[in-house]
């Protein structure tokens, strides 16, 4: 049995990397990631008249708030904000990479050659996860190394004060895995809708239509202080417990997204152990979904 999933998973890593894609999405959100970082150094070197030498100062936000992007272009809020952009424009990329990597077996064909040498199509399934997942994590590694190069530059063209200890790099591991569970359901949702759909196309649609919904319905989360009742309600949906991880991520490295992100109610969020739970209730209910499509699909080539 773990033969078998290991012999999985080695496969599916093989084709993950050298899909084409893969590189794409990598360098896609790299490129934004460093555009992100770039622009809120220029914000901060247009206030403190960096450019200018010190004779202009260009005030385009308010002090405290300059001091939290101070801290997030500097160690260790750089790894908060690189992580808080891995579960923003990196989760539509895992979503893209998702639907092309299980929905791309339907139009290739090579999901009925896939089972006739390995039959248990739950191994299947989760070896596509974990291989997905594992090219993730890869990525964020790539990413926060990225940000940490990007925070020594800033550091020492803008001044900024460092204070990077090992406690922070303890922390790293953590900070990974919520960005991992934050991302889960959607990828999850997305390969369903492959399978589902028996296509990239119905991947992407139902995973990035997903995302758009959840996020709309995230947007009441102003009603939960109305009534106990309705905060426990609007605490049922994905996105409140999503925005808790993120949040969490942020203050584990110093930094205050309250600050950055009006309307965002920090009292009203779940706790962590509800956002984690409701998370993997979420995932565990469309891979299960994902599992019985699976099964009930008869494959018959190319389709």
């Amino acid at each position: 049995m773990i033969t078998e999933l290991g012999n999985l998973i080695a496969a599916e890593w093989l084709k993950l990397r050298r899909r084409p894609m893969a590189w794409i999405l990598l360098a896609t959100f790299l490129g934004l990631l460093l555009f992100y970082l770039a622009t809120w150094a220029m914000v901060v070197a247009l206030h403190e008249g960096t450019l200018s030498g010190g004779t202009t100062r260009i005030m385009l936000l308010s002090e405290p708030q300059i001091d939290e992007l101070k801290r997030q272009l500097s160690f260790p809020g750089i790894f908060g904000a690189v992580l808080g952009q891995v579960n923003s424009t990196g989760g539509i990329c895992a979503i893209i990479l998702a639907a092309g990597f299980v929905g791309s077996e339907y139009g290739w064909g090579t999901f009925r050659l896939l089972l006739t040498r390995a039959p248990h199509r739950g191994f299947y399934l989760v070896a596509k996860l974990l291989t997905l997942l594992l090219g993730l994590l890869g990525a964020i590694l790539v990413a926060l190394l990225l940000g940490s190069l990007i925070a020594m530059v800033c550091q020492a063209s803008l001044g900024l004060s460092s204070t990077l200890h090992f406690r922070a790099l303890l922390l790293l591991p953590l900070g990974v895995a919520r960005s991992l569970l934050v991302i889960l359901p959607y990828v999850m949702l997305t390969i369903t809708s492959s399978i589902f759909g028996r296509s990239v196309l119905a991947g992407v649609g139902g995973g990035l239509m997903f995302l758009a919904l959840d996020m709309s319905a995230g947007s009441i989360n102003t009603l939960a202080g109305v009534d106990p009742l309705v905060q426990m309600l609007v605490n049922l949906l994905l996105q409140p417990n999503i925005n808790t991880l993120i949040v969490m991520n942020s203050q584990l490295f110093g930094l205050d997204q309250s600050l950055l992100v009006g309307g965002l109610d920090l009292s009203h969020l779940p706790s962590p152990l509800h956002a984690t739970l409701v998370i993997l209730v979420y995932s565990g209910g469309f891979f299960w979904t994902a599992y019985r499509l699976l099964l009930r699909r008869d494959v018959a080539g190319a389709l």
